[in-house]
């Protein structure tokens, strides 16, 4: 197993190539190969497993009993899925995770990472403790989900959006990691209103932009 993304992950930090392979037995780890598209993990379904992606991404969606979907967030590689259902199994899935692309993920058992084995190696102690910080990072990012699904207007979103990447990269000029389609559904937003929005935004001299690079002019005025 290529162990250059399990050793950079939230999941797996501090702890050297030796100590990974020893927790990934401890913790039952399995690897599946998913297509582009293909439902991992549907809605309802009761979780126990991990997910750690090492190859391609996902994205987290949720489907109305109308069929309309919306885009929650995407993971890349070496970003977790699953992570809260799982440490409370008795809780069903509230949303699909599917293959963004084709894809590999490697599976691991959440109550045996809780809990610690009889061996109480240190290294199992330093991964219980990065999935409670995981856990928390992504509670941060669905409150950001939150936050920018209370405004109203397209640009009010945008400018919301692009605000908190701003202040989470610590500079004016970033890349986000969605394309026009994914970040309509991430806002939450018609796809051409997004396109005119960015368009009068730029005009405007609010933001500049190139695919998904953006800067940010404090000196445009946003209305």
């Amino acid at each position: 197993m290529d162990f250059y993304y399990l050793k950079r992950s939230l999941l797996f930090q501090g702890c050297t190539e030796e100590q990974i392979n020893m927790m990934l037995t401890c913790f039952d780890a399995k690897m599946r190969s998913y297509q582009k598209n293909e439902i991992i993990r549907p809605a309802g379904r009761n979780v126990t497993t991990i997910g750690l992606i090492l190859e391609g991404n996902v994205r987290v969606q949720h489907t109305d009993p109308w069929g309309n979907v919306s885009i929650v967030t995407f993971a890349e590689v070496g970003k977790t899925i699953g992570e809260a259902y799982a440490c409370a199994p008795s809780r069903p899935l509230m949303v699909d995770i599917v293959a963004n692309t084709d894809c590999t993920i490697v599976f691991m058992n959440a109550h045996k990472m809780m809990h610690r084995c009889p061996k109480r190696c240190e290294c199992h102690l330093r991964v219980s403790t990065n999935l409670t910080e995981l856990i928390a990072v992504r509670n941060l990012e669905l409150a950001r989900h939150g936050y920018i699904a209370t405004k109203k207007s397209t640009r009010q979103k945008v400018i919301a959006y692009l605000s908190l990447m701003a202040t989470e990269r610590g500079s004016l000029e970033f890349d986000i990691p969605y394309n026009r389609e994914q970040l309509t559904s991430y806002l939450g937003v018609d796809r051409s209103a997004l396109s005119a929005e960015l368009s009068r935004m730029k005009k405007a001299g609010i933001i500049d932009y190139r695919k998904n690079h953006f800067i940010l002019n404090e000196q445009g005025e946003v209305i």
